[in-house]
């Protein structure tokens, strides 16, 4: 795209996060080395690249991000604390009501509500991304996800990949600076080790991660463990304990809980991470309910991941239920967003009718369905045609698990786009929580006249984050 068609704004939106960052486009705008995608380090063109040309799994934005300490102290800030609050939305709004739990999750009875939310419920130590929009009033959550399943864990080596790209890497030389960077499997291996640590579980000879994927994505996993155990051997060296540990890919069936210990063969195992959507099996829920094993994230996932928390956290905000402190937060950070039922409900200091609201102003709302991912289940009113939009209200309405939510406009930014040029992009923020703990972000930005919703089997490109 040539300058004079960038729209204007994206210069505040840029130095807003550092003044490297504002230098860098400035520069790169003008620039052929800079706007020319070929210029740039491919993942497939040798050394570290050729691993990451197997592990990648997105198209990759060539440009980076430059994120100066205050916006970062933002992105911590506001990512821990949505996560903890939605985290607490069952407890917070259904008590230990196990009948309202179970009818509002679609449990199959209130005895597994009891069970589920009887702790250990592993949701203090969830794995969990999040989904965030810097509009002109800061960030805003749209949606948080908690699985171990995220795309993002790849952080690290596009980090490297964009650090080693001759063009960025000569900008950053004539600036003389050293960016820093949030490793995100790093992060997440460390909360991991430490929650292990802390249960008493880890064996003497080492720790032993199973990753349980979804049958369909096992060749996957098989291509990253060679990657996955460097990764969590790093991490024990850098934690100064023994570095024998070991992730390994399975099948839940291959998995045996026999004399209290659950086994790969004959390998204990210490932790599971649940990468598919398959239910966890009773002979691994048991050993872990009974403190013998870590799970990330277990039941929990698809409960705390259901779109719908983040409506009764908008709801329920004013509530006796949270701090003023809280009710701040929740007002500054999270969007209006209301379950989708028939009914009076509250928009703009008036009560509506929320399907006459939705029908009357679609560019306002976006409808969601709850358990939707990916990008599925999404229905953005300022895009879709009448027709659509309408056959999406009554579908909502019939189904009774989608929430409707206000619409935001992310701030204007200028990232590469197509073989040769630059536009102004979408962006989605997607910072990383585990436990209590910040675990980095990934970027996904999508060319703004794409239109859409800012995906990555779509328009968008995956980026990072250098820290400034």
């Amino acid at each position: 795209m040539a300058v004079t068609e960038v729209a204007a704004g994206w210069q505040a939106a840029h130095r807003g996060l550092s003044e490297l960052d504002l230098r860098f486009r400035e520069a790169a705008r003008d620039s052929p080395e800079l706007l020319d995608r070929a210029r740039f380090r491919r993942p497939h063109e040798g050394g570290e690249g050729g691993e990451g040309s197997r592990l990648l799994r997105f198209p990759v934005q060539p440009w980076p991000t430059f994120v100066g300490a205050e916006k970062l102290a933002e992105i911590r800030r506001v990512s821990i604390e949505v996560c903890r609050l939605l985290r607490g939305v069952p407890e917070r709004i259904f008590k230990h009501d196990w009948v309202k739990l179970a009818e509002f999750y679609r449990l199959p009875s209130p005895a597994l509500a009891e069970i589920l939310f009887a702790p250990p419920t592993g949701a203090d130590t969830a794995l969990a991304r999040g989904d965030l929009i810097e509009t002109a009033a800061g960030f805003r959550c749209i949606e948080f996800n908690f699985s171990p399943s995220l795309a993002g864990w790849d952080s690290t080596i596009i980090t490297n990949l964009q650090l080693a790209a001759p063009p960025t890497a000569r900008f950053m030389a004539a600036e003389g600076v050293k960016p820093a960077f949030t490793d995100t499997l790093l992060e997440m291996f460390r909360h991991v080790v430490e929650d292990l640590r802390g249960k008493g579980v880890a064996g003497a000879g080492g720790l032993t991660i199973a990753l349980l994927p979804d049958r369909k994505e096992t060749a996957v996993i098989a291509e990253q463990l060679d990657y996955l155990n460097r990764e969590l051997r790093r991490t024990l060296a850098a934690m100064g304990l023994d570095a024998r540990g070991r992730v390994v890919g399975c099948l839940p069936e291959q998995l045996l809980f026999q004399g209290g210990r659950l086994l790969l063969g004959a390998q204990p195992i210490d932790g599971v991470l649940e990468l598919g959507t398959t239910p966890t099996p009773p002979h691994i829920y048991r050993p872990f309910k009974a403190g013998l094993i870590g799970l990330y994230n277990g039941p929990m996932d698809a409960i705390l991941s259901d779109k719908r928390n983040l409506a009764l956290l908008s709801r329920h905000a004013a509530t006796a239920g949270y701090s003023p402190e809280e009710q701040a937060f929740i007002a500054a950070h999270v969007p209006w967003t209301r379950l989708v039922a028939p009914g009076p409900i509250d928009w703009e200091g008036k009560t509506h009718s929320l399907s006459d609201l939705l029908a009357a102003e679609p560019p306002r709302f976006v409808l969601k369905k709850a358990g939707g991912h990916g990008g599925s289940g999404v229905v953005l009113g300022q895009f879709a045609a009448p027709e659509r939009w309408r056959e999406a209200i009554a579908t909502a309405l019939r189904e009774g698990d989608w929430v409707a939510q206000e619409t935001l406009q992310s701030l204007p930014y200028l990232y590469q786009s197509g073989d040769y040029g630059c536009s102004i992009h979408d962006v989605i923020w997607g910072p990383f929580v585990f436990g209590n703990r910040y675990g980095g972000v990934v970027l996904r930005m999508q060319p703004a006249a794409a239109g859409g919703p800012v995906n990555l089997t779509l328009h968008a490109t995956e980026g990072i984050v250098l820290e400034v």
